[in-house]
């Protein structure tokens, strides 16, 4: 697999996501950056270079909650978490750039998923 470069412009970003892998089940981590093309998790690294994964990522507000869920592959990984390539542009990225970063902290609620 030829070696991933980040090309793109990259937000900040703080959301709870869950990864769900053939090979390693459901893993809950917490988004650092995203672009059109690929995003950053800070997750535990037990993926594998190349492996497709499914990434649901849920936004906050203050009284309502989205849900974003998308296909993508494992291109880089490190102590802190991995890097994810999507395999199309993310058709919902211009939420994470127009919209203000909602804080996660402690009084988040429990979390729904439905992967």
């Amino acid at each position: 697999m030829e070696e991933y470069s980040r090309n793109r412009t990259r937000v900040s970003y703080s959301a709870h996501a869950f990864v769900t892998s053939d090979l390693h089940g459901v893993v809950e981590g917490t988004v650092r950056d995203i672009a059109i093309d690929a995003i950053y998790l800070q997750i535990q690294p037990v993926f594998d270079i190349g492996e497709k994964i499914k990434i649901e990522v849920i936004l906050f507000g203050d009284e309502s909650e989205l849900t974003i869920k998308m296909s993508a592959v494992v291109v880089r990984k490190d102590k802190d978490g991995v890097a994810m390539r999507f395999p199309h542009p993310l058709d919902w990225w211009p939420v994470f750039t127009f919209f203000p970063m909602h804080k996660l902290d402690d009084s988040d609620q429990q979390l729904t998923r439905g992967i």
